[in-house]
C-alpha cells in the first residue's frame, strides 16, 4: 500500500509532538516523576491528583502545595516566610552566620510545601493517614534534596554571578563586592578584589620572600599610563598628591604598564619573611604585588551595602 495514499497511514512522531498543547507535554514529562514516586524511599504507590502544570508550580514556589491542595493560608505563610530569609540573605550577606540561616531557612519552606504534597497524595492514595515512618522521612528527603540541588549552589551562583562577600582577617569584617562589574569600569581609588599568583623573591645576600596564591583586596591608586612617584611624606600620583601608606618606599617612581594597575598590598596579605628577612627583599615583594594585572580582576566593591559603607 502506498503510505501518500492511504488515509490510515500513521502520522509521524514528530508531528504528533508538534501537535500538543504546552499542558500535554508537561503532563508527558512528569511520567517519570510518577515512575520516582512508586519507586521512592517510602515505598508507597502514589496517583498524583494534579496534573503536569500544576505539579511543576508545585515544585517551583514555596508554599504553593498548601495552596493547591487546600491551606492557603499556610501556604501564604510559607512564601512570605520564604521571602523574608530572602531579603535576611541579601541584606545580610557579609555575615556567615545569618546568610547560613538563611539559606536553611527558605530551604526549610520550600522543602515543608513538597513534604505536604508527598504526604497527602500518599494519604489519598491509600485511602488512610500516613504512618510515622513516612511523616519524619518525607520531610528530611524533601530539605536535602532542596538543599543538595537548589539552594546552596543557587547561592553560590549568585556569589559568583551578583554578589560575593570577602572576608578580611585584619580588620575583622566582610566586603561585598560586585562581580558583574567588569576591569573597564574600574577607577582610582575604587576597592577591588583580585587574584594572586605565588611566587619567590630573593634580593642578593638575603633570604627570600615566598608569597602564597590567593584573593587580595586593595584600593587602586594608579591606572595604566600613570606615573607614581614615591615620597616620604606623600607621594605624587602624575604630579597629585595622594596618601603614602606606611610600607611604601620613601623614594624612587614608576610608571604603571599597559593593561595593570597599581593596588599597594595592604590588606588580606600573607607573607613568609622567615624572621630575619631584609628590607630590600620585602619591597621587592610588595612592588611586584602592587603591579596588579586587569586580568587577575576579580570584582569592585560597592560603596554601601545597604545601611554598611564599605569606603
Amino acid at each position: 500500500m502506498n503510505p501518500e495514499l492511504s488515509s490510515y497511514y500513521p502520522p509521524r512522531a514528530q508531528d504528533r509532538w508538534l501537535a500538543r498543547t504546552f499542558g500535554q507535554r508537561i503532563d508527558r514529562l512528569f511520567v517519570w516523576l510518577r515512575v520516582m514516586f512508586v519507586r521512592s524511599p517510602l515505598a508507597t504507590p502514589l496517583t498524583l491528583s494534579l496534573n503536569g502544570p500544576q505539579l511543576l508550580l508545585c515544585l517551583l514556589i514555596p508554599g504553593e502545595p498548601y495552596q493547591r491542595l487546600g491551606q492557603r493560608t499556610l501556604g501564604r505563610v510559607f512564601l512570605i516566610a520564604w521571602w523574608a530569609w530572602a531579603l535576611v540573605l541579601v541584606i545580610f550577606l557579609p555575615s556567615k552566620t545569618l546568610v547560613g540561616l538563611a539559606v536553611s531557612g527558605m530551604t526549610s519552606c520550600h522543602a515543608s510545601g513538597l513534604a505536604f504534597l508527598y504526604l497527602r497524595e500518599q494519604e489519598s492514595s491509600q485511602g488512610y493517614p500516613s504512618g510515622f515512618r513516612a511523616k519524619v522521612l518525607a520531610p528530611l528527603i524533601a530539605w536535602l534534596v532542596c538543599a543538595a540541588l537548589i539552594y546552596w549552589p543557587g547561592y553560590k551562583l549568585f556569589e559568583y554571578t551578583v554578589a560575593r562577600p570577602l572576608y578580611l582577617p585584619a580588620e575583622n569584617r566582610s566586603i561585598v563586592f560586585s562581580s558583574l562589574s567588569g576591569p573597564r569600569n574600574v577607577h582610582r581609588e575604587d576597592l577591588v578584589a583580585y587574584t594572586i599568583d605565588g611566587f619567590r623573591v630573593a634580593a642578593a645576600g638575603e633570604l627570600p620572600v615566598y608569597v602564597r596564591e590567593g584573593l587580595m583586596l586593595g584600593r587602586v591608586i594608579g591606572l595604566p599610563g600613570d606615573r607614581i612617584e614615591f615620597g616620604p611624606k606623600v607621594i605624587q600620583v602624575n604630579g597629585h598628591p595622594a596618601e603614602r601608606l606606611p610600607t611604601m618606599p620613601t623614594e624612587g617612581e614608576l610608571k604603571v604598564a599597559p593593561a595593570t594597575w597599581m593596588i599597594w598590598p595592604t590588606l588580606n596579605m600573607r607573607i613568609n619573611n622567615n624572621n630575619g628577612q631584609g628590607l630590600q627583599t620585602l619591597q621587592d615583594a610588595l612592588l611586584r604585588l602592587a603591579n596588579v594585572r586587569q586580568q587577575n580582576f576579580v570584582g569592585r566593591a560597592f560603596h554601601r551595602w545597604f545601611f554598611q559603607s564599605q569606603d
